[in-house]
């Protein structure tokens, strides 16, 4: 908790100038994401970041959520914004490293210049309070920290653009402490900065490189899908999928590869929050959601078997399972939704076949098994046919031959109700991974390496 009252007083307000010349382009976030990277100075050029800020916002430019990483991508604090039906900030939860759970603080105003931050304990009494004198923007000036007693304020003063130039913190004896100056090397075509350096006693203390993404879909520079609490450095992300609608992202994420804990992220106001574990599965192999969000289609793994379940929500709940593997005897994984009553998964056939699979009555009925794309001896597995049905992916498996290790496409030269797939070709300009598909809204292609979710531009592919 005291390292994030500290940082807390850094990362969290992006406090403006009180100065009637700065314009409200200058006080109000218009980036949906960015990262600051931090380095140690003097930076030479194959030097890492020290640690990263990530900041993420609603498509109406609220804030979401902030994290900050250490130089391992480990998430050291976590803050979550709360608000009311008008959009007006009522809390947050934060979570630091080491703590399982969020913490809880509640946010109110006094009037309409004085914001009141207090922390809770764990049976909801107030422990340390923030009160922030606000400008006209509606950001912070000075913040004033009490315990039992006031401990101090933190100013803050401004370059005329309204970005951060002196921050300091004073205690209620006049001493001065943490001070520190920034210059700014660099501002980008949106008035945002995007290189400072941090001053401390007259020395170059930190070099800061920040990213700025002003479109839902952006592709970060590190290519991962929403880096810091989907895509993690603490966990493997292996498969995952999303509804027609785009409104749910299901997912898996594990340290032990046979056993993995599926998860759904839901959109809300553009951007996919928190996920949420599904407790009721337990552990599974691998899965994916239907269009509807209305089913979930696993397997688990035991001594080799692949045994296929399916999950209907029920109440919200995931409690209705039906073995599929038995009624059907057909065992698999690495699922495909063509629609809801139809798959494209691997069976166990050959190393792993593929296989388009009818839904009926509970069971599962093989009506295509795909020959042209399969091999005698490589593992064909994780499919993705597109929404039109012009193509469809794989990931194609063979020890030892480079030739037939990554993705593949095949092409329909048939028509969308009576397809043909073509012999498929190696997509060269990819790395090896599974799990290819169309991203949110088929906007970019996304891709996983195990490790985490990927993100490229379509564009690059040239999938059609």
């Amino acid at each position: 908790m005291k390292n994030y009252i500290l940082i807390i007083v850094l990362s969290l307000f992006s406090v403006l100038s009180c100065n009637n010349d700065i314009s409200k382009k200058q006080s109000e976030a218009d980036f949906i994401f960015d990262k600051i990277n931090y380095y140690n100075y003097p930076l030479s050029q194959n030097d890492a970041p020290i640690k990263y800020r990530l900041s993420y916002n609603y498509d109406n430019l609220k804030p979401y959520r902030w994290l900050e990483l250490d130089s391992t991508g480990k998430v050291m604090i976590d803050y979550i914004y709360e608000y009311d039906e008008n959009w007006i900030q009522t809390g947050a939860k934060y979570r630091e490293d080491g703590e399982a759970e969020f913490d809880i603080e509640v946010v109110t105003f006094k009037n309409d210049s004085t914001r009141v931050t207090e922390w809770l304990d764990s049976i909801g009494n107030v422990y340390y309070t923030m009160v922030d004198d606000l400008n006209k923007f509606n950001k912070t000036y000075r913040a004033t920290f009490i315990g039992n007693k006031t401990h101090g304020y933190d100013s803050t003063f401004y370059t005329e653009e309204g970005f951060e130039k002196r921050i300091f913190f004073t205690n209620v004896n006049g001493k001065v402490y943490n001070d520190r100056f920034f210059d700014y090397d660099s501002v980008n075509k949106n008035k945002d900065w995007v290189v400072r350096r941090k001053i401390m006693n007259d020395t170059i203390r930190e070099f800061q490189k920040r990213e700025l993404y002003y479109q839902l879909n952006a592709i970060p520079v590190s290519g991962k899908f929403y880096e810091g609490y989907i895509s993690t450095a603490e966990w493997s992300e292996n498969v995952f999928n999303f509804t027609k609608d785009n409104t749910f992202m299901f997912f898996t994420r594990t340290t032990n590869w046979i056993n993995q804990t599926p998860y759904l992220s839901e959109l809300k106001n553009g951007i996919y929050t928190q996920p949420r574990q599904i407790t009721e599965l337990g552990a599974i192999y691998n899965g994916a959601i239907s269009p509807s969000g209305e089913q979930i289609i696993f397997c688990t793994r035991e001594d080799e078997v692949l045994t296929i379940y399916l999950a209907t929500k029920e109440d919200n709940q995931w409690t209705k399972f039906i073995d599929l593997s038995k009624s059907s005897g057909i065992n698999g994984g690495y699922f495909h939704w063509i629609n809801e009553s139809n798959l494209c998964f691997q069976s166990e056939d050959n190393n792993g076949d593929l296989v388009i699979a009818e839904l009926n009555d509970n069971k599962l009925k093989i009506v295509n098994k795909l020959e042209k794309l399969n091999t005698l001896n490589a593992t064909e597995f994780s499919p993705y046919i597109a929404p039109n049905q012009s193509y469809l992916l794989f990931t194609r498996y063979l020890e030892g031959d480079k030739n037939n290790q990554g993705f593949f496409i095949s092409n329909n030269e048939g028509t969308s109700k009576n397809p043909k797939w073509s012999t498929p070709r190696k997509i060269d300009n990819l790395p090896y991974g599974w799990n290819a598909s169309l991203g949110p809204f088929g906007k970019n292609f996304m891709y996983t390496n195990g490790d985490d979710i990927l993100v490229l531009p379509i564009s690059e592919l040239n999938l059609n």
